[in-house]
């Protein structure tokens, strides 16, 4: 089960078996490192694990989860951050506690021991996670108590796995698929006691007990499984046809968001990393046609334009997992000020399609890799269908103009096919590329946005130099770093502002900086002579951010993959942004 967690976290690891007594397994590294010092023959009935993302305290054994108590038979792991763990850890230090850890996680165990003096285990459990501010997701076991695990949840993603004579905890569904499809999500502010035969949820407030629907997943084994693929990150990418067809599914839900939507003076489009480069696509969709729309990261909105929100303004949230921290906080502050919510999400169920009103799903399937790829490609999707639909609400676009939008996105999965099919000569390009260590990518309008997800992608994965920048901007300073040294990628789609970028290329070139264009044309290839160009097939004019990020993606893999980096879980990042 751990090995499938961690994409969320890969620092460090470890697991607490009870199995006669409390035993705890955990190193710095890899899964697979603290796998391999694990009992083969353990008889335990109850265990937890945590695949560690460093918040509180360097990566090292010492913070690595599980923590202990300081007797040794309470074990607990946590994902979040404990906004008031100097409080209590002050008061723990005053009755005599040490502390193991530099982690704020390690507050919560004896928290709970200290409570345990007074009462039961559960009760020592409830009355600990009552105390805790900020988001946790806490697994806690005991000696005295080896059949069940305690958990609580606030504000960081926990689901119940329901198996025949076994039930699991997990972060994602993906852990527990090749054991059930059955599950139950946890809202904030629950707690509960797991059994191998048994789920009791509660209210971590009132203590009331909650009942809760089981839902069945959709999700395959296969889907989360790299399938004779050598990484993650390629199938995903192969996957970009599937994910543009399985978004179509969401035109209804799209059509639906735009009339709720109807009557908002004011757009905002929030996300967070690449699904921000996405809510630019959309703003500049808007715009062109007439509509105003603002984009922000999540991490800025709450504090600035969140506070401005009314009644009449519409927010479109973007996550791929549903559970950035950012993004559900910006999402709470619309609500809260009576602002119209849409959620545009790839995981169902998630913390983000609880909150928000309406709710547009991707149906990317599973997204593995830390790198998006396909996520994004459905995320364009969505958006496209959406923004199309309240244009339409807004008399901006006529029902045909939206229905050859519709029919140009049907029409594009052979297009992109087409790109894949081609890209082992990407791979040669990023031959030529791989030992160049500053990049610059550039566009305008929406090709902005692709320039900024194109430099993401590179510096995620292969950690060089990347940088993106509107085009105009160039000769307000980058033009000074522009040498033979530098690579300059250049995404020039057919349109009324091609012939601006032409004038970037020429300045470009002019300093003796490499370029690559990316362009459109009846087919794919890449030229070599007499000028580098990546060109992808004309797939309708306002299409071109999804053909043109694709040989990006490609690139930015190779170049990765030539370098010899671990591509599915770069350093120092993690899939689910779900602390602040």
């Amino acid at each position: 089960m751990l090995e499938c967690l961690e994409y969320r976290g890969y620092d460090s690891a470890g697991i607490a078996l009870l199995d006669g007594s409390l035993k705890v397994i955990k190193d710095k590294g890899r899964v697979a490192g603290v796998k391999s010092l694990a009992p083969q023959d353990s008889d335990a009935k109850c265990a937890i694990g945590h695949s560690r993302w460093a918040t509180h305290g360097e990566p090292s054994k010492r913070n690595a989860h599980p923590h202990t108590s300081s007797d040794g038979k309470i074990a607990i792991v946590h994902n979040g951050i404990i906004e008031n763990y100097l409080e209590l850890a002050g008061e723990l230090k005053e009755k005599g506690y040490s502390f193991e850890s530099e982690t704020d996680s390690e507050t919560i165990v004896k928290l709970i021991e200290d409570y345990y003096k007074e009462g039961s285990f559960e009760d020592a459990f409830h009355t600990a996670v009552s105390r805790l501010e900020g988001s946790f997701a806490v697994l806690c076991i005991c000696e005295d108590a080896p059949d069940k695990i305690l958990f609580a949840r606030n504000e960081s993603p926990l689901i119940i796995g329901l198996g025949d004579s076994e039930n699991f905890l997990a972060s994602d569904m993906p852990a527990f698929l090749a054991d059930t499809k059955r599950a139950i999500i946890l809202d904030d502010m629950e707690w509960g006691i797991l059994t191998s035969d048994s789920a009791t949820i509660k209210d971590i407030k009132s203590g009331a007990e909650i009942k809760k629907e089981i839902i069945v997943s959709d999700l395959s084994l296969e889907a989360a499984e790299k399938g004779g693929y050598e990484h993650f990150m390629l199938k995903e990418i192969i996957e970009e046809p599937l994910a543009i067809r399985n978004a179509l599914g969401a035109r209804q839900a799209a059509k639906d968001a735009a009339e709720y939507a109807r009557g908002a003076q004011n757009i905002h489009i929030v996300a967070c990393g690449t699904a921000w480069h996405a809510s630019v696509v959309a703003k500049y969709f808007l715009r062109e046609n007439g509509v105003l729309a603002t984009t922000e990261v999540a991490s800025e909105f709450r504090y600035s334009s969140g506070s401005c929100l009314t009644k009449d303004d519409l927010v479109v949230l973007i996550s791929q997992s549903g559970e950035t921290a950012d993004t559900i906080a910006a999402a709470k502050e619309a609500k809260k000020r009576g602002a119209k919510t849409v959620a545009i999400v790839n995981v169902v169920g998630s913390s983000l399609t609880r909150i928000c009103d309406k709710i547009i799903y991707t149906y990317s399937g599973p997204e593995i890799a830390v790198a998006s790829t396909k996520a994004y490609i459905g995320q364009l999707v969505a958006l496209t269908l959406f923004c199309a639909e309240i244009l339409r609400e807004k008399g901006a676009l006529s029902d045909g103009e939206v229905h050859n939008i519709f029919m140009d996105i049907e029409n594009l999965p052979p297009k992109v096919d087409e790109i894949l099919d081609g890209r082992e000569s990407l791979m040669e390009l990023a031959q030529e590329l791989v030992d160049t260590k500053d990049y610059f990518y550039i566009g305008r309008g929406a090709s902005f946005a692709t320039a900024m997800e194109g430099a993401l992608k590179l510096k995620e994965i292969s950690y060089l130099h990347a940088e993106a920048y509107a085009g105009g901007e160039l000769k307000h300073g980058p033009l000074a770093l522009m040498e033979k040294s530098a690579c300059v990628v250049a995404i020039n789609p057919d349109g009324p502002l091609k012939k601006k970028t032409d004038s970037n290329i020429i300045e470009i070139k002019s300093r003796g900086a490499r370029v690559i264009e990316v362009v459109d044309g009846e087919h794919f290839s890449v030229l070599d002579a007499p000028e580098r160009k990546i060109i992808v097939p004309f797939a309708g004019n306002s299409l071109f951010p999804i053909t043109t990020i694709v040989p990006l993606h490609l690139l930015a893999y190779y170049v990765a993959l030539l370098k010899g980096h671990d591509i599915d879980k770069p350093r120092n990042l993690a899939k689910s942004v779900t602390v602040e």
